[in-house]
């Protein structure tokens, strides 16, 4: 009986302070490994948001590319190299499309993934028009479909 007091009462303090600490989170304070700028990883409060930040991007990396997190625009970059070369190896328009398909739903449009600009004007990549599976029609200079 006096160990089931003890053990219940125990498991109360820890229950208090998990919570506490739930409570109390706040995105954790990151150094870009590439730009060195500080930025806030989500990971902590992944559980109750959907996900970090990192995962709206396009899950198009290699597991292990990486040694540590990037900001938002540094690991942008990254993936939008990468989706270039992936775009460039699969070679014959159909597998293009295809390796496009999975990421159609996402509608965020993300600098250095979909688009770039130049002379402040935006320029949309071809993974945006192969996301979007049709062309506009307006003769972009990275239209997939020409």
């Amino acid at each position: 009986m006096y160990n089931v007091d003890i053990e219940s009462m125990t498991k109360s303090v820890v229950e208090d302070k998990i919570v506490n600490i739930e409570e109390n989170a706040e995105p954790m304070a990151k150094q870009c490994s590439e730009c060195q700028a500080e930025f806030g990883c989500g990971v902590e409060a992944a559980s109750e948001q959907g996900g970090c930040w990192c995962q709206d991007l396009p899950a198009i990396m290699p597991l292990g590319t990486l040694s540590d997190c990037l900001c938002k625009t540094c690991l942008a970059k990254v993936i939008g190299a990468e989706i270039l070369k992936q775009l460039n190896a699969a070679g014959s328009p159909k597998a293009r499309l295809a390796l496009a398909e999975p990421y159609r739903h996402q509608k965020e449009l993300v600098e250095n993934i979909d688009f770039t600009i130049e002379n402040g004007r935006y320029v949309f990549s071809e993974w945006y028009h192969l996301k979007r599976a049709r062309c506009c029609g307006n003769d972009c200079r990275h239209c997939a479909y020409k």
